[in-house]
């Protein structure tokens, strides 16, 4: 039996860790989680009629959630030839006590069943503007929704919404007033186009919707 040489044994050997490694990227890429997870409703409320949701709703109104719609922007998030992301000129460090009472206090509310009315925000100022809704996947929607009403929207919250596929932005019309029954996941961070701010408002993914208007 011909005996291999030392330099064909690092040969093979080095070749099969190129191919372990290989295997190992394209493993752990298979893993990565789909957006779709999102959009799946927490497994306490799964196959609960509707009507019991509705009777055990503990949030109501925006404005009892603590945390909701405030600052968000940490030092970490300046950019160059942006002085400060606080009003008056003050620098943020990686999180102000304040911040992060915010954060904490929105977390507590996590996988808490909530109800609002109000209207789907719009991506821009003009009146035609399109609705700040975005299609992620076939009948995965991201929708910016405005308690009560979007002049000013100040109080925001992004749903995820499960509805009919390719609707894109005309799932809903200008006009329409919606109510939503859903359960909070937690934060969503994003910077204002008007003002560069940075704010924390609710994410929540929706169990029902209707149309009121």
């Amino acid at each position: 039996m011909k005996k291999l040489s030392i330099s064909s044994i690092m040969r093979l050997v080095l070749l099969s860790l190129i191919i372990s490694l290989f295997f190992a990227c394209s493993s752990s890429g298979g893993k990565k989680q789909s957006i779709k997870d999102e959009w799946v409703i927490p497994t306490q409320y799964q196959n609960i009629p509707i009507e019991q949701i509705k009777s055990q709703i503990e949030i109501t109104e925006y404005k009892t959630m603590k945390g909701a719609a405030t600052n968000a922007g940490t030092e970490l998030m300046t950019r160059e030839g942006y002085n400060s992301l606080i009003k008056g000129g003050g620098k943020v460090p990686a999180e102000t006590p304040k911040n992060k009472a915010a954060r904490e206090a929105l977390a507590a509310y996590t996988n808490k069943l909530i109800s609002l009315e109000g209207v789907i925000k719009q991506y821009g100022t003009q009146k035609n503007s399109p609705l700040d809704i975005k299609e992620r996947e076939p009948g995965k929607y991201e929708i910016w929704f405005c308690d009560k009403t979007r002049k000013p929207c100040r109080y925001q919250a992004l749903l995820l919404y499960s509805g009919l596929e390719g609707k894109g932005n005309t799932l809903f019309t200008h006009d329409n007033v919606i109510r939503f029954w859903g359960v909070m996941l937690g934060e969503e961070i994003i910077e204002l186009r008007i003002n560069e701010n940075i704010k924390r408002y609710p994410k929540i993914v929706v169990i029902d919707l209707e149309v009121i208007e």
